[in-house]
């Protein structure tokens, strides 16, 4: 089914597509402003509790107000669909960049960390958790910065016990322990995501390869990876 219309937004090219919804690029066609448009799959929206989730979860993540953190605008429900809006990032994500044959020097992963763990800092000192941390949810701005997507979304779509096609929630190359273990999320499982992240921006690929989630997961447990 083709969205045209999302609330005040007009819905144009769709940017990406997940287990969990779609992102569009659209128009506030009351002021004009560029999003993007974050449209959720129906079945979350008919989980019991979700929309009460929903709204107080987009609500506490609205108050993140960091350069390197994308942008919440607003939430809504239009014909069914729940979707929520965002500050609009034009350029790729560090996941294209690494599937397009980039590779990462010394400096740029530096770089690109310390505005990472600033954002991370200023998101847990507020109490929000990431967990879902890796390159597809992190976006490089014109002028190389680098804005964090999707922060603290994964908690509000994993209380609906729902799973993605892999049978877990968040990708599993980027996972801490903790969380293959089913043990409690804290701020030290964004921190081991973010240390994946910068694996991968030098290596070219995730520090763990599998055939398997369950094996995945095993070695994320228990592995170490081969030094870069």
């Amino acid at each position: 089914m083709q969205i045209e219309q999302l609330g005040p937004y007009r819905i144009g090219r769709r940017l990406g597509k997940g287990g969990m919804g779609s992102v569009y690029e659209a128009v506030d066609v009351k002021t004009g402003q560029r999003v993007a448009v974050k449209a959720l799959t129906p079945q979350l929206a008919m989980a019991e509790g979700f929309r009460e989730r929903f709204e107080a979860e987009i609500e506490s993540l609205k108050k993140l107000q960091h350069e390197s953190i994308v942008r919440l605008l607003g939430y809504g429900e239009h014909d069914g669909i729940l979707f929520y809006s965002m500050e609009l990032i034009d350029g790729p994500s560090l996941e294209q960049e690494i599937n397009n044959g980039r590779r990462f020097d010394w400096n740029e992963t530096l770089s690109l960390s310390v505005q990472l763990c600033r954002a991370l800092k200023h998101a847990h000192d507020h109490g929000v958790v990431h967990r879902d941390v890796k390159p597809a949810n992190l976006l490089l701005t014109a002028d190389n910065r680098v804005k964090v997507a999707d922060f603290g979304i994964a908690r509000l779509f994993g209380s609906t016990q729902l799973t993605t096609a892999g049978g877990v929630l968040g990708t599993a190359d980027y996972m801490s322990p903790e969380q293959a273990d089913g043990r409690a999320v804290t701020e030290k499982c964004d921190q081991y995501s973010l240390g994946c992240v910068m694996y991968a921006l030098l290596a070219g690929r995730p520090p763990f390869r599998a055939k398997t989630m369950p094996e995945m997961l095993q070695l994320q447990r228990f592995a170490a990876p081969e030094p870069v």
